[in-house]
């Protein structure tokens, strides 16, 4: 939640993954999907975003080893 309002004093995020297991049905702010990040300004509007539906100890890994990965 820091990182994301620190994203307000740049006018938002370009860029957001959400990685968590929380629901949005129960009102927690990590079951916010990012739509709701859109309308506070903590992402802008035409930045790419996406929220993961995961255990993020066995999600975050794979998503710091594929963004590091080399390609032929």
């Amino acid at each position: 939640h820091h990182i994301c309002n620190a994203n307000l004093m740049r006018n938002g995020a370009d860029y957001a993954v959400f990685v968590n297991t929380a629901q949005e049905f129960d009102g927690s702010d990590a079951g916010a999907r990012p739509d709701e990040a859109v309308s506070w300004g903590k992402i802008k509007a035409d930045a790419e975003s996406v929220k993961v539906y995961a255990d993020a100890s066995l999600v975050f890994p794979l998503l710091v080893a594929q963004t590091f990965a080399q390609t032929k």
